[in-house]
């Protein structure tokens, strides 16, 4: 739920601690990502895949449930962290959020494309609501602006009809 309605990664996700769910200003911060080392082992890291992947992420209203939730069911463990493997005392990884997803996907008889897909459903409907690509940018902790609109530029182009007849409000009015 927090990759669809917010965005992050899956490897982000699995490195937030309690303090980064921050009701009061009503974001998430994000400061860290579990991924792999040169031996392919899972470790947290303190910085996130880019520099710009640490960032503060808007808690959306339909998210909020979820986050309580998680945070009503937070267990110590050695790394503080929200979501954690307490039956074999390891830090969760993308790949095992990732073989769950396809479990839940293939018993509920829907498409599996991936746990990843719901990042792009967020951005996607982000895009559909009218936020701009420059803050979807800041959201996803995109290096940089051209990754943002490349990625996204199927739906970008969907959104030329309403462009065209917003402008042509907005002239309307001016004029």
């Amino acid at each position: 739920m927090i990759e669809m309605y917010a965005g992050l990664r899956m490897g982000e996700i699995n490195a937030l601690h309690r303090e980064d769910i921050d009701f009061k200003n009503n974001v998430i911060h994000v400061r860290g990502t579990v991924s792999r080392d040169k031996d392919y082992l899972p470790i947290l890291q303190d910085e996130t895949k880019t520099e710009n992947g640490i960032r503060e992420v808007p808690i959306m209203k339909e998210l909020l449930p979820f986050l309580v939730l998680a945070l009503d069911r937070y267990e110590d463990n050695r790394y503080g962290l929200l979501f954690y493997d307490h039956v074999h005392d390891k830090l969760i990884t993308t790949q095992q959020v990732n073989c769950f997803y396809g479990r839940v996907c293939k018993k509920l008889n829907i498409e599996n494309n991936g746990q990843h897909c719901l990042r792009h459903t967020f951005a996607t409907r982000a895009i559909e609501s009218g936020v701009e690509a420059v803050v979807l940018k800041q959201w996803m902790g995109h290096k940089n602006i051209h990754i943002t609109l490349d990625t996204y530029t199927d739906v970008f182009a969907s959104l030329h009809n309403t462009a065209i007849s917003t402008m042509d409000d907005y002239i309307k009015k001016v004029i």
